[in-house]
């Protein structure tokens, strides 16, 4: 699978949190970003501390949450 580009990974995955409520394990949201957006263990890992940095998510060691920035930035969702 060819890698997505990072501005819609990062769409995708605020989007998807977005979905579950808000909050996602680390590993689901893993396997998530892996299957839609080809993005391996490192590059998730890139994805996922851009998104913490930008204040968009915040991750207390096994579980992301999506913060009111990041819920600002999604948007509203269809299920």
């Amino acid at each position: 699978m060819a890698q997505t580009d990072d501005a819609t990974a990062r769409r995708g995955v605020l989007k998807q949190l977005s979905r579950q409520t808000g909050s996602m394990h680390i590993k689901d949201l893993h396997e998530f970003s892996t299957l839609r957006f080809g993005r391996g263990h490192q590059e998730f890992s890139l994805l996922m501390e851009g998104l913490t940095a930008d204040g968009l998510v915040m991750y207390d060691g096994a579980v992301f949450h999506l913060t009111d920035e990041g819920k600002k930035a999604v948007g509203p969702v269809l299920m």
